[in-house]
C-alpha cells in the first residue's frame, strides 16, 4: 500500500503544471537551443523595497555589462560574496547600478527565505541592488530571434550553482567568472575591471 502511495504522489508530482500561453510551441525557438545573447522576466526587488515588480533582466542592465550573483537562501558562500559586493559598493569600488542578484533554487527555498535574507530592511545580506527570483520555469528570450528558447534558464546560464558570478554583457551575452567559493576581494577588484 505504501509503495502505491509513493508512486502515485511521484506521478502526479511529475505531472502537474501548465503551460503559460506566452510558452506556446509557436513561440519556442526549437532551431538554436544554445542562443548566444539572452534575457528573462522575474519577479524582482529592488534595494530594501518589500514589494516586487517583473522585470526584465537586459532591461535592468540598463545598457551596460554587470556583475551577476546567483545565490541560495541558506549559502553562507553567497552572504559572503553578497557582504563583499555591498562594502564594495559602500566604499566606491563598486557602482550599484552595476550588479544584480539572480536567485538559484524556487524549486527548493521560498520567495519568503530569500527577500528575508537578501532584501528586507532586517536582512542579514543586505542587497541594495536589484534582486531577481525567476522560476523554475522562467522562459528565455533570444534577443537575436525575439522568441523563447528551449533551453531553461539555468542550462542557458551554464548550470550555475550557489555562488557562482558571471558577467551579463550589455549585448544579452554571458561570461562566466572563475572564482572562490568564499569572497575574495582580489577577485572582486578584478571582476569589477572587467565590466566594460
Amino acid at each position: 500500500m505504501m509503495r502505491f502511495v509513493i508512486i502515485a504522489a511521484f506521478l502526479s508530482a511529475s505531472l502537474s503544471g501548465c503551460v503559460a500561453p506566452e510558452l506556446s510551441i509557436e513561440d519556442i525557438d526549437t532551431e538554436d537551443d544554445s542562443p548566444a545573447r539572452i534575457s528573462f522576466e522575474a519577479s524582482t526587488y529592488y534595494g530594501s523595497n518589500n514589494s516586487s515588480s517583473t522585470a526584465d533582466l537586459q532591461d535592468i542592465s540598463n545598457g551596460k555589462d554587470v556583475l551577476v550573483l546567483w545565490v541560495g537562501a541558506t549559502c553562507r558562500g553567497c552572504h559572503d560574496w553578497t557582504d563583499m559586493i555591498h562594502s564594495g559598493i559602500a566604499n566606491g569600488t563598486i557602482e550599484e547600478g552595476r550588479v544584480i542578484t539572480i536567485h538559484r533554487y524556487a524549486a527548493f527555498e521560498s520567495e519568503e527565505e530569500v527577500v528575508s535574507t537578501y532584501v528586507s530592511d532586517e536582512s542579514e545580506h543586505p542587497s541594495t541592488w536589484p534582486v531577481m527570483l525567476p522560476n523554475e520555469d522562467a522562459g528565455v528570450k533570444n534577443l537575436d530571434t525575439g522568441q523563447t528558447s528551449s533551453q531553461s534558464i539555468y542550462e542557458a546560464f551554464n548550470q550555475p550553482s550557489t555562488p557562482t558570478l558571471q558577467i551579463y554583457r550589455s549585448d544579452g551575452s554571458v561570461d562566466s567568472l572563475d572564482h572562490s567559493y568564499w569572497a575574495d576581494w582580489d577577485e572582486l577588484v578584478s571582476f569589477e575591471g572587467a565590466l566594460g
